[in-house]
């Protein structure tokens, strides 16, 4: 089974699809025992990027381009939904958010720490097969 859900942004005042990989790792690894981290982490980042055909992605290996999160399993939970008016013309959108992240490390710049953004945006577009 591959996790994930999108509508490409297209019902932003009906649905949050964003928290699914939260609900993994909460609902179908803690909560259940259903799968084992290593494997929710697989079906997170190794098998969707082998799909897309982006060979050196999705794994923490020696030589391979890697985004880290490192997280509280513990402590990791979706927060209650809200609405923020961040989108142009003042219009707005459902949000969830999550806690129990600890950092996240994006191309080696840290994006997040102790559950709080830093205000880096170090992301780079990816094309296919790289």
């Amino acid at each position: 089974m591959l996790f994930g859900v999108s509508d490409g942004g297209a019902h932003t005042k009906f649905l949050t699809a964003g928290r699914y990989p939260t609900e993994t790792l909460t609902e179908q690894v803690r909560e259940n025992q259903w799968i084992t981290y290593e494997e929710a982490h697989r079906r997170l980042s190794a098998l969707p990027a082998q799909l897309a055909g982006f060979r050196d992605r999705g794994v923490l290996r020696p030589g391979c381009p890697a985004d880290v999160v490192v997280y509280d399993p513990e402590n990791l939970k979706v927060l209650p939904m809200e609405v923020v008016h961040d989108l142009p013309g003042g219009e707005w959108r459902r949000i969830q958010k999550a806690s129990g992240y600890r950092n996240v490390i994006v191309n080696g710049q840290v994006t997040i720490e102790d559950d709080k953004q830093t205000e880096t945006y170090s992301g780079k577009l990816l094309r296919h097969g790289m």
